[in-house]
């Protein structure tokens, strides 16, 4: 595995599914120690849209929640200003939140590699 480059850009977006509908914030002042949350839905698929720059960066998934996504490459910019992976997060046996609390997820990226010099991908 090769070094990580000093700068890593990062964009996670969700699209509700089927129809790549938005999701949605909410504005909570300070009750939950974030200003905003967001709403997703229980028992709902969610498409995971990351993306990364360099492009010499390669990820396999993204961890929701504890629940492992795998990620398949989707693009690969022409200017090649980033790459772009795509997956899909499912909150099928999820618990709602009780009204008036707010569930806090962690995302990680377990792994996130810049393969070793002269190695294609994609």
């Amino acid at each position: 595995m090769g070094d990580l480059p000093g700068i890593v850009r990062l964009s996670i977006a969700l699209r509700i599914q089927p129809n790549d509908g938005p999701v949605f914030f909410k504005v909570d002042g300070q009750r939950f120690g974030q200003n905003r949350t967001i709403k997703l839905l229980t028992g709902s698929s969610y498409k995971v849209e990351v993306k990364i720059k360099p492009t010499t960066l390669q990820v396999e998934n993204i961890s929701i929640g504890g629940v492992l996504v795998p990620l398949e490459l989707k693009s690969k910019e022409p200017e090649g200003d980033r790459v772009v992976y795509t997956g899909t997060y499912d909150t099928e046996g999820v618990a709602p939140t009780k009204s008036g609390e707010r569930q806090p997820i962690q995302i990680t990226m377990p792994q996130c590699e810049q393969p070793p010099s002269g190695t294609a991908y994609g």
